[in-house]
Formats: C-alpha cells, structure tokens, sequence
C-alpha cells in the first residue's frame, strides 16, 4: 500500500540563552531589513505559586517517611508522649527547631523557584510576538514559544487555588504534552487579561492566514452550487465580525450532563448492583472459606468496575455548567463543577470533530461533539467537548458552522460483504464519504462515532493489511493529523478501493494544504461522489449503496 507525507511544524523552541528582545530598530541580515523585537519586561507568578505546587514535594516526603519507619512506629510514640509532658523538653526543642530547619529550607527554595520563574510577551513589530518564559534555580531553562503556533489557550482554576481567587493560563502547543506551557498561578483578572493578550496575537496571524489565502477571482454560478455553509470564522456573516464581545452558542446544564452520563455508563451501573449483590450472597452459599479463597478473582472485577464508575463522574464534574461562546477568531468553552476550565480555541487550530452517538442516547436522539486539537491529550474520550450533550439536529448544526461540513446529507458508501467475516457485527455501519471540504468515516454499532477531518489537515495518508485483511483482500486506510488528534481510519475496505482511495484523498490533502498557502480560489472535487472499486463483482450493486444515516 501507498503512503503520502504533507508536511508538519516545530512550535517551542528551548534555548539556554536569554529571552528575545530587541531595541525595536532596522537591522540588516543577509543584505535584507528586518525589525528587532521590543524588549518586554519579565512578569513573575504570584506568590503563592510554591505552595500550591508543594503538594508533592510534601506527598513525597511523607511516603519517605512511612518507607523508613514502616517497621517501626513505635519510635514515634514520643510524638504523643511529648504532648503530653512525659518527655524532655530538650528533645522536644530539638525535634522543634529540626522542623523549623526543614521549613525554612523549604521556604527559602520555594522563594527562589518563584523569583526564577517568569514571563513575558515579546512583541514583534513584523508580526505575532513571542511568550519568553524563565524558570529553574539550578537548572535553569528559557523558552520561546511563538504565539502564532498557540493551538489553544485555557485559563484553569483547580479547586483550592479557586478559592484563594487564583487561575492557571495554559497554552497547548502541536508538539504536545511535553511542549505545553502552564503558567500557574495568577490572579484571575490578570490571567484572563493575559488570555486576551495572547488571543490578540493568535488572531493577528489568523486574520493574515485569511487574507493570504482570500480568493482574488469572481465566484461563479458552479461555485456557488457547491459552496460550503457560513463558517464562524467569518463571523456568521458575508462581512467581518466587528463586534468583539462573545456571543453565545449552546449550553449544557449540569442536570442534562448527569443524565446522560448515567445513561451512558448504565452498563456499569447496572454491573455495580449485581456485583454488590453478588458480594452479599455469595459468602452465604459458598461459604467464608470458599469466598476468601475466590477473591483473587473478585478484586480485580471490582477495581474494573470502580475505574469506570470514577470515570462517569469526572466526567461529569469535568463537563458540569457547560458554556459555549463564540469569540471574535474562533470558540470559548468554559465548564467545571469545583475545578473550572476556560478553553479559547481558534477555529484554524481545529484538525477535526467527531459526533458520537452512544445506543441509549439514541433512543432519545442526544449526541455528544468532540473537536480534535493538535497536541491535545491522547485519551480521546477526555478530548475537547465541543459540546457534552444535545440534541443529533443541533449538534449536525454546530459541525456545519465550525467546519462548514454538511455531514448530515454525506453520501456514504458501505463496505462489501467481504468486511463481514471480520467484523460481523459492526460491517454493515461502516462507511466513507468525500465532501468538498474534507472526509468523513463513520462506524460502530453500539456506539456510533462519526469523525470528520478537513483535507487542509491532513499530514499523511496510508493504508495496512493485518494478516486476516490480506487473507480477506482488505485494508484500512489511515488519515494522520497532528499529535493529540484522533486518527482518522476507514475500515476494511477491499484492496482497489483503497489504494484508490488513498490516491484521491493524497491529492485533495494537497491541494487544499497549497490553496491555504495561496491566493487561488478553493478546488472544487471533479466527482464529489467517491465511489469504490468492489473486487466482488457479484456485490458490485452493494459497493454502491449509500448507508442510511439513520440507520439504527
């Protein structure tokens, strides 16, 4: 099978170095005339920073401590003794002024961990600026991380720090975890200013980007036939958006999450019940020896059923008073029951959205969005909500106005009866379909996912055999994005038909990657109707069948 590579970025840049800065004069490099950054003044966190991240260090030093005398406690007994006078004061002052000691340190390297980290903007005169951000006593280490390459920027507010009227800004960059940037904590007014900072930047080279990339020709009849729906990026509108306040676009009450959270774990729920039940007889029938020497097997079902419990209600907790607003360059998502998340997405950052449709939820025509973020985190369940829960027709409307994709009407063509033999439940759910602006899969049989990924996005496209697919005559193609996003996959479909389906999603990958580099109008697909190649000809009728995307 055939792979195609389109090319990725770099977006941190970690030097040893100090900070960018500039005078903001013309200087020349190369016989050309480029403008230094102006020089910014570094920012410090606030105090209170070290001890909201000493946690650890006193978690750590406690389990030391329970290590050393784990066999022995009893020398700890003068602790109780002490208080109440049946020991020398001498080893009382000694055991206070050792504890004052250790305190101290520890104050005195939180003091210095806090005057060695900063922050601050760099602008550049020539475009988006640059984060410079300082940390490390004894290691020291100073980082650039270019604003134009910012996928999202989230202000957190973890319960404790919450109280105390303090927030985290974090910046998620493509290369991932590792490349983050958490500065944590400010005030909540200075984050939130700090945000709309960073946003500023963002948008500038988000508006470039477009200008860039404006078509320059005429639209014309055809092209208007196949124009995608208005896209939030502009606005809601033919003009541009001038009103920068945020509007908002859909909302979630925390009763509405509980429910369908219970809906959707009521497997668990239900296995709880008879697990618990099952607990209380079994010691009855089997007998306590019999039940004490089978509960190698009950301990492990047991925290199964715990971590997907635990799971529901961070969950829950997590998507808890779920806001959606629309700002000036792209989405604000704010959400949390005692730790509260803010999350500003440009949608120029969004590499893809899924609709997932649990089988309970459908009976009642609920489905949850999913958007795909570069450098986001890898377990896609935990993956920005676009929205938790809402109804199948709103969510299909919100797709369309982030994405411009229409993916309620995709013509989708099912696998050939040949998938049947390795997936004999969910064969008959598996579908693709090309549109103008970029594909879409769908599958599973229980819980319905539909993903949609924008050809612009698209890094490289691939397709593999398992052993059991060659035998078949089967592969699955593969649409690969930037870390973080969940990996776009069409499902056992017959040899021809991938390979050409490879070679068709190779070209429009690169054709729309090279119109966001220019100023050409958007290429419009010759046959906006992908249709297969069966290697059966008896079910050549079948491979053509468009799958009814009502199909429950």
């Amino acid at each position: 099978m055939t792979s195609a590579e389109t090319g990725n970025t770099s977006d941190v840049h970690d030097e040893q170095g100090p900070p960018p800065a500039g005078n903001g004069s013309m200087v020349s490099v190369a016989g050309q005339q480029t403008v230094e950054p102006v020089p910014a003044r570094m920012r410090r966190l606030h105090p209170l920073t070290p001890f909201f991240r000493s946690w650890r260090l006193v978690a750590g030093t406690a389990a030391v401590g329970l290590g050393v005398f784990r066999d022995d406690l009893d020398r700890l007994r003068w602790v109780w003794q002490a208080l109440h006078g049946d020991v020398e004061m001498s080893l009382v002052a000694k055991s206070v002024a050792i504890i004052v000691a250790v305190g101290a340190v520890a104050l005195a390297g939180a003091w210095l961990s806090w005057r060695a980290t900063g922050f601050a903007i760099v602008h550049d005169q020539a475009g988006p600026g640059t984060l410079a951000f300082h940390r490390g006593v004894l290691a020291k280490q100073r980082s650039q991380v270019r604003l134009n390459r910012v996928q999202s920027v989230d202000v957190n507010q973890p319960l404790v720090p919450r109280l105390c009227g303090l927030a985290a800004v974090r910046l998620e960059m493509a290369a991932g975890e590792e490349a983050s940037v958490d500065l944590a904590y400010l005030r909540l007014d200075e984050a939130v200013e700090l945000r709309s900072e960073i946003l500023r930047h963002t948008s500038t080279a988000s508006t470039q980007r477009r200008t860039s990339t404006a078509p320059t020709q005429p639209t014309t009849s055809a092209d208007q036939e196949t124009a995608a729906p208005t896209d939030l990026a502009d606005g809601g509108a033919t003009g541009p958006q001038t009103d920068t306040s945020d509007r908002l676009l859909a909302r979630a009450s925390t009763r509405q999450v509980i429910r369908s959270n219970l809906l959707d774990g009521i497997s668990a729920w239900v296995m709880l019940v008879v697990w618990v039940v099952a607990l209380v007889v079994a010691p009855i029938l089997m007998g306590r020896a019999a039940f004490v020497a089978a509960l190698s097997g009950v301990i492990p079902v047991t925290l199964a059923i715990v971590a997907q419990l635990r799971r529901q209600v961070l969950s829950m907790m997590r998507d808890a008073n779920f806001t959606l607003l629309r700002t000036p360059t792209g989405v604000r998502i704010s959400s949390g029951l005692t730790s509260t998340v803010n999350r500003t997405v440009d949608l120029d950052r969004i590499q893809g959205v899924r609709l997932v449709e649990p089988f309970w939820w459908r009976r009642f025509g609920w489905a949850r969005v999913k958007m795909d973020i570069a450098g986001g985190s890898d377990d896609f369940e935990k993956g920005a909500s676009l929205i938790p829960v809402t109804t199948r027709s709103e969510a299909l409307a919100l797709i369309a106005a982030v994405t411009g994709a229409a993916i309620e009407s995709a013509p989708f063509v099912e696998v050939g009866p040949g998938a049947r033999r390795v997936d004999p439940v969910g064969w008959r759910y598996l579908g693709v379909a090309l549109l103008r602006e970029g594909a879409v899969s769908r599958a599973g049989r229980w819980r319905r996912s539909t993903s949609f990924v924008p050809y612009a996005r698209v890094q490289s496209v691939s397709a593999h055999q398992g052993p059991v697919q060659r035998r078949l005559g089967l592969a699955t193609v593969y649409l690969d994005v930037p870390k973080g996003s969940k990996r776009w996959e069409a499902q056992h479909r017959g040899t021809e038909d991938a390979a050409q389906l490879v070679e068709t999603l190779a070209d429009r990958a690169r054709l729309h990657r090279l119109h966001r580099r220019s100023a050409d109008p958007p290429p419009r697909p010759v046959d906006p109707r992908w249709r297969p190649v069966d290697p059966d000809p008896a079910s050549a009728d079948a491979g053509a069948r468009h799958v009814d995307p009502d199909l429950a």
